[in-house]
């Protein structure tokens, strides 16, 4: 408390959350700017559109970062507050549930528009409108049900907002920086990329449904990286986010479906011989303790 009587906002948490907000912001700026650069006849991978789209991409994960770390950072200050929850739910609605249903419903259109195919705009909107409101759903939810100990996060209810956000922008990186180097004709519509763009509806749709299912999924990134941790699991952590870095439109697609779909074949295995969800993944790692100074 200050001395006027009013409450204090802990500055970096809340700068972190409001960076996921910006970047959220600036992904469905760029989404809506791909839709006035569109070329007529620039085909499904033209170069003006597709720029955009990755841009806004890049934001969604600069918005992942600081997700990942403003709710870390506010427990180890010992600050987090419902204020901060309350903040962080809305940031992750634009940057998580706005900016990919729109980047979906967009991407699609413009890929059918491009190959002269029928374009059924209301179905289409149906689709990633469901997307948006199961993102909503979850988030309400997650804010009513939050607790702020370490041990409460190690699972999430349904599908967590930024692994659905981040299948949609995989399927974005490897559609549209993945296609030539599989020697595909990007003038054609009979490529990979061109059904992964294709079924992003669809995708959108299930997706929405899993947010506000009952599945438990793992927290990886609390189960599996800890404050302290052996020199051996910082050389595994810095090799994956190099190889994430230099394939991404390789490695995030077949990342993000692996953890989307294997999440709910593992609760359902886990359900069917009635444990929880982290009993039956590999042990975590244990933190490394403080060596006594003499």
């Amino acid at each position: 408390m200050t001395r006027s009587g009013r409450r204090l906002v802990p500055v970096v948490p809340t700068a972190l959350t409001l960076g996921n907000l910006v970047f959220g912001f600036l992904a469905t700026a760029k989404t809506l700017d791909a839709m006035a650069a569109a070329a007529e006849d620039g085909g499904v991978f033209d170069p003006a559109f597709s720029a955009r789209i990755l841009q806004a991409c890049w934001f969604i994960v600069a918005a992942m970062v600081c997700d990942a770390l403003d709710g870390r950072v506010a427990r180890m200050m010992d600050a987090a507050t419902p204020f901060g929850g309350q903040l962080d739910s809305l940031a992750d609605m634009v940057t998580f549930g706005v900016a990919p249903a729109l980047m979906a419903k967009v991407v699609y259109m413009h890929t059918l528009e491009s190959l002269g195919l029928a374009v059924h705009a209301g179905v289409v909107t149906l689709l990633c409108s469901l997307f948006l409101v199961g993102a909503g759903l979850r988030l309400a939810r997650f804010t009513v049900a939050n607790e702020p100990d370490e041990e409460s996060h190690d699972t999430f209810l349904g599908l967590p907002t930024p692994a659905a956000a981040a299948t949609v922008v995989a399927a974005c990186f490897f559609a549209f920086e993945g296609r030539l180097e599989l020697g595909l004709d990007p003038e054609t519509a009979d490529t990979i990329g061109t059904w992964v763009l294709r079924g992003l509806p669809a995708t959108a749709a299930l997706l929405g449904v899993l947010m506000v299912s009952h599945v438990r999924y793992v927290h990886l990134f609390q189960r599996y990286v800890r404050a302290r941790a052996p020199a051996a699991t910082i050389v595994k952590l810095v090799l994956a986010a190099w190889l994430v870095a230099a394939f991404k439109e390789w490695i995030l697609l077949p990342g993000a479906l692996l953890y989307v779909g294997g999440g709910l074949l593992l609760w359902l295995r886990a359900r069917s011989r009635g444990r929880r969800v982290t009993d039956v993944l590999p042990a975590a790692p244990p933190e490394e303790e403080e060596e006594p100074v003499a």
